[in-house]
């Protein structure tokens, strides 16, 4: 390759791969402490260890090149970073590695992490292959812990579980997007779960494909976790999957799945008013399979009122400070289970609140608190946009956030007014209340009001403001206008855009993996809509890009609930 200087640092550019070879030299073991995984796993950071295993897995990056291997003994797993191991050994071969115990977070996410109390990747680095004991063996299963997805998903970050074997039973589901295909394993409701981790756009779990909707025995371990401003989540590496074409349970534990899965899931741990909430009564599930779990409903607590309309069970909650328990039952085939849900209602005194009129003129890094109502989810951002009939404004915020909220609530969020902008450029940037938090949600499924919507401009006009981007804070106007939808297929992504009559000018809808964000407008693709849709300015490009609101061809209406899904 060529080698060049970038930042005063020296750098080889445009280089090819000679030669891989496996470092041969002598190394003295006198600083490596010997161990087994389980004391590897609980030894300091930067410890040096000497472990012995089975090799139950090999990683890869990018261009499929072995990147590491998990490592199993009677005790527990590790994963070893080294391309070095991971390029001379084979799956069942047991050997003996010398590494330095690690925490490993991407330097980009460490801040995100510390945030969330993850404390990164337990692996051993900079290891060194020491020698191969013998090929052709198990690796070992017996200490291996048998779980649900449900639980692993829902174990706290703080509680570092990751590289560790566990065994559960679950469905394995192959999403393709532009380029790649994600794996998701996800339990037995096809919904609590998360993808597996990939540096090869997913080719490295192609193996996979013969199990897609399948219920199966799964070993994997949480590699590790995605940390971002906007949440963390779990990340997974399967280790072994077979298809358990047997699965079955009893009808008792069917009817605790129902209420596990489906019945305690529609609670939230705090109510600031009535949440109106229309309750499961009978439940099914396609994949265990079972029909029509019938599920009651009690509480001796007055605040609580069980309504029954038309069929239906609906929660209502009067105004008032208590801890509520609520008993649920579930019967199935004359086999009844009991369950108690709790959360508390609580009264919030609301803060000194600021209009979204106001918040859009007031100074960036102005703490302020806003109430409005959730309209529609911005894309790629986690977050949505907040109407409170003087205008609207983008929230951005955390997963968690968005998970307590629906389209329609009336909430009270407090947050950080900004403008979301690269530095160096020119743009006036992206106007949102950042970091934003919710300080109370008042419930309720209302209508936003329009009357700030901007539709008396033709959309060859509202083309006109394109490139305002560095003059012109355009991004809390919604505009309404008649415009094409049009879709832009590659090998390796898929674009939407807003385009005029014979589309020689278009807005692109902001997007990082289009046919999955937008994909739910495609029945319109090519088509005279009328667009309800904002300008946005996220990433300090030369132009606008846009975000749908929502889209009609004057029969059909399609919402944008993205983030909301």
């Amino acid at each position: 390759g060529s080698v060049k200087t970038y930042n005063g640092s020296p750098e080889m550019g445009a280089s090819w791969l000679q030669k891989f070879m496996s470092h041969q030299g002598e190394e003295s073991l006198d600083d490596y402490t010997s161990m087994n995984i389980l004391a590897a796993r609980n030894a300091a950071k930067e410890s040096k260890v000497l472990v012995q295993g089975v090799v139950a897995n090999i990683t890869y990056a990018n261009g499929r090149v072995p990147s590491g291997v998990y490592l199993t003994d009677d005790t527990s797993s590790i994963y070893v970073y080294s391309p070095d191991v991971a390029g001379r050994v084979e799956v069942g071969e047991e050997i003996q590695v010398a590494g330095t115990r690690d925490d490993y977070i991407l330097s980009t996410e460490t801040s995100y992490a510390q945030q969330w109390g993850y404390q990164g990747s337990i692996q051993l680095t900079d290891a060194l292959f020491v020698k191969s004991i013998g090929k052709n063996r198990e690796y070992l299963k017996s200490w291996i812990e048998e779980t649900t997805m449900k639980k692993l998903m829902e174990t706290p970050f703080t509680n570092n579980i990751t590289t560790k074997i566990y065994k559960v039973n679950a469905i394995v589901n192959k999403v393709p997007g532009s380029g790649f295909v994600n794996y998701y394993i996800n339990d037995l409701d096809n919904k609590t779960g998360s993808y597996v981790y990939t540096l090869c756009n997913g080719g490295d779990f192609s193996h996979l494909d013969v199990f897609d909707g399948k219920i199966c025995t799964v070993y994997l371990s949480i590699h590790n976790a995605k940390s971002t401003n906007a949440g963390i989540f779990y990340r997974l590496m399967p280790i072994s999957v077979k298809e358990n074409a047997s699965f079955e349970m009893s009808d008792e534990e069917i009817a605790k799945f129902a209420l596990d899965y489906y019945a305690a899931k529609q609670f939230k741990d705090e109510y600031n008013a009535d949440p109106t909430l229309e309750l499961l009564t009978s439940i099914n599930n396609e994949y265990i399979p079972f029909e029509g779990v019938q599920v009651s409903y009690k509480s001796s607590n007055e605040l609580v009122n069980f309504e029954q309309v038309e069929n239906k069970t609906i929660m209502h909650l009067a105004s008032g400070t208590a801890s509520i328990t609520v008993e649920m039952t579930a019967t199935y085939n004359g086999k009844t289970v009991t369950q108690n849900v709790t959360f508390q209602a609580k009264v919030i005194d609301l803060p000194t609140l600021t209009s979204v009129k106001d918040a859009i003129a007031i100074a960036d890094g102005t703490e302020i608190n806003v109430k409005g109502i959730v309209m529609s989810s911005t894309i790629v951002q986690t977050g949505f946009y907040l109407n409170d009939g003087t205008g609207v404004i983008a929230i951005r915020t955390d997963a968690a956030t968005i998970k307590e909220i629906k389209q329609g609530n009336e909430i009270v969020i407090k947050g950080i007014k900004a403008h979301v902008k690269k530095d160096g450029k020119a743009n006036i940037g992206q106007s949102c209340i950042d970091g934003a938090t919710l300080v109370a949600n008042l419930m309720g499924q209302h209508d936003y009001d329009k009357s700030t919507f901007i539709t008396d401009k033709t959309f060859e006009e509202i083309l006109g403001y394109s490139n305002d981007q560095a003059t012109t804070d355009r991004t809390t106007t919604v505009f309404v206008a008649e415009c094409k939808l049009t879709k832009k297929v590659s090998q390796y992504y898929v674009n939407y855009y807003l385009s005029n009559a014979d589309d020689s000018s278009r807005y692109t809808l902001y997007a990082s993996s289009g046919e999955k964000q937008y994909g739910a407008f495609d029945s319109f693709v090519d088509k005279t809509i009328t667009a309800t849709f904002l300008l946005c300015d996220w990433n300090s490009k030369d132009y606008y890009a846009s975000c749908l609101v929502s889209a009609t061809d004057g029969v059909t209406t399609i919402l944008n609930t993205y983030n909301f899904n």
